[in-house]
Parts: structure tokens; C-alpha cells; sequence
């Protein structure tokens, strides 16, 4: 006879209850966000409550030994969660108990549990004897697969026949395929465990240095930092901002310093079953913080996307030579301040370029930003053009006399050259180096297609400027400007709700209004 299926328990404390069947807490029947690691902890806790039980025995529960993982960190961080969705506390624990340096007890009282079936229980088929004609599943599965290699045999003879190359279709095939599995990533806001609100923009350089990396690659769809951003400090669920995204994974983290030493933890989440499926700890030297950076990228998109191709591998490891900390600074804080896009914030930027360029006369990144800012004032006439438009292309090529293989410098070049120098061929062939050096990266693309539409290209304009919104879906400015792109071509049909869409990210946004209206 076949075996009963085992019962599952539902248990209750306080107003909690547990069930082990769905994997779900839920409080006075409402369902409470639990990730699954939290999940695990809670129920290995109540199992043996008012045991300790260890942080090594936690430990080997929640990754298998082959798993790359921060243990401290890891752990650390599944605990506080748990603590977080039953409102407990470490210093006033009502529920979960702190052992120091040891592990961890469940102190809550256990109301109750009751037994159900599980719905998931189907009765095993019996080998043999079976009824005549039917299948058992060995049976099935092994006629399924000979059906569809029949039905992919009749697919390839039937494009033989129809005239077509077999090549081609074998190709086409495959490409569709590659297409529907590329991967996307969205990394979330580091948090900052430095200690020190000052230490923002430190945490937020790394963060972009990590997107900005990832997006080297073209095996992944990288979420730009603009929408990535609004997620800093928020509480959300990570399966509901994969959503709102639409990634397959989150990379969320933390960054911790002392002095010169950074620490970077970071955590690969795959977005459907929110199951973490990656955890690592980075610990360098400031001066070695390229070094770290590119293998941080590098390990993340393995997990993501695979292998890398040489191109690829050669792309994240081109800058990984030591910094100037006190110039890999300076610049992070212009970085920081130039993306403010306020008076304030151009001329803290424009300080603090100059400072690292004052530390490190040899440190490229710092006339970059440097020439980057002078092109921005310039276009804005914060400041008289001619003059600051010439300093910005002087800088851009300072930089690229250093480092050639910088991004930002032909962007800066490929506008001035296009607004200033009146010379469109030449911006053309800046912003297509600019891609070809990073084709994932959303800030050239962004200025390309600005390109575009300026040549009379507006086509390619439209689709280029529909790419870098898909890259940054809550990016206001970038849906607006579809919208303008549109608009400047009589498409009024379609940028009429692309403007609308704009307005749901920002009600405010006052040039979106501007552009709304012309489109009537």
C-alpha cells in the first residue's frame, strides 16, 4: 500500500503563525514579507525553541559548503530580517535571544500547532504490473523526447524545403534563443555601514562603480543607477522592485571602512523565489579599490551570465592599476556632487576635480569629470560657452592621454564637437568609440541618441532613446525626452502617453508639462 503523505505543521505563537507547508508567517492571518533564509532560521529556532542553537549549525543549513559566502555578514543580516518582520528587537528580545559569539534561542511561547495534509502528495505509480496502454512516467518521458526530436527533424526539413539556407536557420534559431535568456540585473543602493553620513558618496561611488561594470557586459541588461537609486533606504520586498524593474536578479550590499581599508559585502538575489544564490566579502586597501571593484563585477556577472567571453574579461580588467586614495576620493565627491544638477552642486564638483587632479596629477578620472563638468555648464550657460567649451575638450583629451580606454572623455569631446565645433562627423566618431569601449553603458547611448535626432536620424533616435529608458525605467527626465523625441517628429499619437508616463514618475516635473502641452 502506498505510504500516508507526512503531515505538515502550521505553529502559532503570540499572533504569529508559521506555516511550514507554503513557507509563509503571517500575523493575525496577514501575510508577513519573509525571505526564505530569515524563514529557514525561524523555523530551525522554533524546532528547538528554548535551545541555543549554533551559528555554525545555522550556518550549514542555509549554505552548502561549495557556496562562496560573507558567513558573518550573511547570517548577520538574515537575523536582523527575522527580527524586523516580527517587530522583535536584539537589546529587548521578546522571540529571538542573542547568545554572544555563540548562536541563537527561540524564547517565544509556542501557542499550538495543527496537522494538515499536504495538497502536494501524489500516491507513486507502481512499476509493474501496470494497466495495458497506459504509461508509466519512465515510459512518457521517454516517448516525449522522441516526439520532439521528430517535431525538430520535421521543423529543419520543412525550412530545407520551403528554399531556405539551413545555416541561416539553424542561426536565427539559435539567436532567438540567445535573445530570450539574456539575463537582467539591477544593483540596489549599498548601504552605508561606515558609521559616518559624510561617507554617502563613498558608498554610493561604489554602488555605480558596480553598475557601471556590469554594464560592460552585454550578456546583461543593467538597470542605470538614476532608477536604481530611487530604491536608497527603502523597505520594499525584492521580488516587488524586480518587478517594478523587470530584472531576473538584485545585487544589494553593504560597504564598511576603516581608514584606507574598505569592505564591500554584497548579495546575488534571484528575483522569482527571492532565494539568495550568492554571498561574498571584498576586503582591500583603498589604493587597490579598482582591483576590488572589477572583481566584484566579474564574480557577480559569472553568477548571472556564465562564462565570460576574452572581450568581455579584458573589459572589466582594463583599470585595476593603484589609485591616489586622496584623488579616488576627491573625484568620487565631484562625481557625487556633479549628478546634484544644482548651482551648489557644479561648484562643489568643479572643487573637487580640481583636488584630485591636484593629488594625482597622473590620475585620469579627475580631468575627465573635470572636462565633463566645464561641457555641462557650458550647454546650460551657467557660464559663458566658448571658454569653458574649449577647457572641456583640453581636459577630455588630458584624460585620454592617460587612459585611453575611459568612456567619459569621448562623450564630453563627441558634444562639444557637436554643439561647439559644428562638426557632426566628428562627434559621430567620439560617441560611436564611446560604445564600442562600453556597449552596455546607458550614458553614451543616451548622448548618441541625442546625436541622432540632431542629424535627422530620428528613427534610430527613437529606438536608441526607448533602449536607455528600458535601462532606466523610473528616470524621469529619460522618459520625458522619448516623449520630446517623438513629439519633434508629429509622432503626437505616441508622445502624448509616453509624456503621461513621464508624469506618473514625477507629477512636477516641470519641462515635461512644457512638452506635454506642445504635443496637444
Amino acid at each position: 500500500m502506498p505510504s500516508s503523505p507526512a503531515p505538515v505543521r502550521v505553529l502559532r505563537f503570540e499572533a504569529f503563525e508559521v506555516d511550514l507547508r507554503s513557507g509563509e508567517l503571517r500575523k493575525a492571518g496577514v501575510r508577513v514579507k519573509l525571505h526564505d533564509q530569515p524563514f529557514q532560521v525561524l523555523t530551525m529556532l522554533i524546532d528547538r525553541a528554548g535551545e541555543l542553537v549554533t551559528r555554525e549549525e545555522i550556518g550549514k543549513t542555509l549554505w552548502p559548503g561549495d557556496t562562496f559566502v560573507d558567513f558573518d555578514h550573511g547570517l548577520n543580516n538574515a537575523v536582523n530580517r527575522l527580527r524586523e518582520a516580527l517587530g522583535d528587537s536584539a537589546d529587548k528580545p521578546r522571540f529571538i535571544e542573542t547568545l554572544p559569539r555563540r548562536g541563537y534561542r527561540f524564547i517565544g511561547t509556542i501557542n499550538g500547532s495543527r496537522e494538515i495534509q499536504s495538497a502536494l502528495y501524489v500516491p507513486p505509480v507502481p512499476a509493474t504490473p501496470h494497466e495495458p496502454g497506459r504509461l508509466v512516467p519512465e515510459r512518457r518521458n521517454v516517448r516525449r523526447a522522441r516526439y520532439a526530436w521528430i517535431l525538430l527533424l520535421v521543423l529543419i526539413l520543412a525550412a530545407i524545403f520551403a528554399g531556405m539556407n539551413l545555416r541561416s536557420f539553424k542561426g536565427r534559431l539559435f539567436q532567438t534563443l540567445a535573445s530570450e535568456s539574456k539575463r537582467s540585473i539591477a544593483v540596489l543602493p549599498f548601504e552605508n555601514l561606515t558609521g559616518d553620513a559624510n561617507q554617502e558618496y563613498f558608498v554610493d561611488g561604489m554602488t555605480d562603480a558596480l553598475i557601471t561594470n556590469l554594464s560592460k557586459l552585454g550578456a546583461l541588461r543593467v538597470i542605470s543607477r538614476t532608477s536604481a537609486m530611487h530604491y536608497k533606504g527603502t523597505h520594499k520586498a525584492l521580488p516587488e522592485i524586480a518587478h517594478e524593474l523587470n530584472v531576473n536578479s538584485i545585487v544589494e550590499g553593504s560597504v564598511a571602512r576603516s581608514g584606507n581599508r574598505v569592505r564591500i559585502s554584497a548579495q546575488l538575489v534571484e528575483a522569482a523565489n527571492d532565494q539568495s544564490i550568492w554571498v561574498r566579502d571584498y576586503n582591500r586597501n583603498l589604493q587597490d579599490v579598482l582591483q576590488l571593484q572589477n572583481e566584484l563585477a566579474m564574480d557577480v556577472a559569472q553568477q548571472v551570465a556564465g562564462k565570460l567571453t576574452s572581450k568581455e574579461q579584458s573589459r572589466l580588467a582594463a583599470r585595476t592599476r593603484p589609485v591616489n586614495p586622496e584623488a579616488y576620493e576627491a573625484d568620487l565627491k565631484g562625481e557625487y556632487f556633479l549628478t546634484k544638477w544644482s548651482t551648489e552642486g557644479f561648484e562643489k564638483a568643479k572643487q573637487y576635480f580640481e583636488q584630485s587632479i591636484i593629488f594625482d596629477p597622473a590620475y585620469a578620472q579627475g580631468y575627465a569629470g573635470l572636462g565633463e563638468y566645464y561641457s555641462i555648464v557650458a550647454f546650460l550657460g551657467v557660464v559663458p560657452s566658448r571658454e569653458n567649451y574649449l577647457k572641456a575638450e583640453d581636459l577630455s583629451r588630458k584624460a585620454l592621454e592617460i587612459d585611453e580606454t575611459l568612456v567619459q572623455p569621448y562623450v564630453t569631446l563627441g558634444m562639444v564637437k557637436l554643439f561647439f565645433r559644428c562638426d557632426p562627423a566628428g562627434a559621430e566618431k567620439d560617441l560611436n568609440r564611446a560604445l564600442e569601449l562600453d556597449p552596455g553603458s546607458v550614458y553614451a547611448l543616451d548622448y548618441h541618441s541625442y546625436y541622432l535626432l540632431k542629424a535627422g536620424r530620428a528613427d534610430e533616435a527613437i529606438g536608441e532613446k526607448r533602449r536607455v529608458v528600458e535601462h532606466d525605467p523610473l528616470a524621469v527626465e529619460a522618459s520625458s525626452e522619448l516623449g520630446m523625441y517623438l513629439s519633434s517628429v508629429g509622432r503626437n499619437d505616441e508622445a502624448i502617453p509616453q509624456l503621461r508616463k513621464a508624469l506618473e514618475i514625477d507629477a512636477n516635473h516641470a519641462a515635461t508639462h512644457v512638452r506635454l502641452a506642445d504635443a496637444y
